[in-house]
């Protein structure tokens, strides 16, 4: 088997598990009202990419819930103003979505705060905050 056709069937269960999530997830949505929904953001570009799609996909669907994307790790490079990831940043925050970034994230990757693309909130522990959120009736969900 290639790399490619392994690399294409990882592919394949993420976007299986994504699907059959967001099925039962709407299903969920529309039986009791949904406080929040908070996704974890981070891995590499591509997935990053597929993380605020994916909201963003959500959102259209659950649009009376708020959604907010936790980014941490290396990835909160992507978040800075000189980022290729920007556009879609700004898209999915227009649509009502947050974008958050994890201080200790930004400190240990030597990223500014002032670099940050417009709109990027920061939260002093990614990690903390989405247990946070979870205790306050958010849901949670890694794409």
């Amino acid at each position: 088997m290639t790399c490619f056709a392994k690399n294409l069937g990882k592919i394949m269960k993420r976007a299986i598990l994504a699907l059959s999530f967001l099925v039962t997830f709407v299903g969920a949505a529309q039986a009791v009202d949904i406080t929040g929904v908070v996704v974890q953001g981070n891995g590499d570009k591509a997935q990053f990419e597929r993380t605020l799609r994916l909201t963003s996909n959500m959102h259209e669907i659950l649009k009376n819930t708020k959604f907010e994307v936790v980014v941490f790790g290396p990835t909160v490079e992507l978040l800075t103003a000189f980022s290729d990831e920007v556009p879609l940043i700004q898209k999915v925050q227009g649509e009502g979505i947050k974008v958050v970034a994890c201080g200790r994230s930004l400190k240990t990757g030597n990223v500014k705060t002032e670099d940050l693309a417009s709109g990027i909130s920061v939260v002093p522990f990614g990690a903390v905050y989405i247990v946070e959120r979870q205790k306050q009736g958010w849901q949670y969900f890694k794409p």
